[in-house]
């Protein structure tokens, strides 16, 4: 599973790069917009991670870059649980799941090996 990770957290993106690895993945970790519009142009890719502690990712404008590259990607979001908000704009936006951060941590592995 080829996949793309929206985060400025640097210290957090090996740890899911490290998941993907263990189970036959890889990761990419990408930290702009325009860099999720090219890397959708350049590769082939199954799900798009969205880390809603990133300020800089819509995640509105992120599913509607990940439809206008018409590949058939899943979308997952993540953020604090204490953020509400941001959690409700992803469910909104039309992510197909959206969970806390502790949620996410806890199945980070399951996250790779589900195809």
């Amino acid at each position: 599973m080829n996949s793309l990770f929206l985060s400025s957290d640097l210290m957090f993106s090996p740890r899911v790069a490290h998941a993907a690895t263990l189970h036959g993945g890889s990761v990419k970790t990408v930290l702009s917009p325009g860099k999720l519009e090219e890397e959708l142009q350049a590769g082939t890719y199954d799900l798009v991670i969205l880390d809603l502690s990133c300020s800089l990712f819509d995640p509105l404008i992120v599913i509607e870059v990940v439809a206008a590259s018409q590949q058939q990607l899943k979308t997952l979001a993540f953020g604090p649980h204490v953020q509400e908000e941001k959690l409700a704009s992803a469910v909104q936006a039309g992510f197909d799941t959206v969970m806390t951060n502790g949620q996410f941590n806890q199945s980070l592995p399951q996250i790779f090996t589900v195809g």
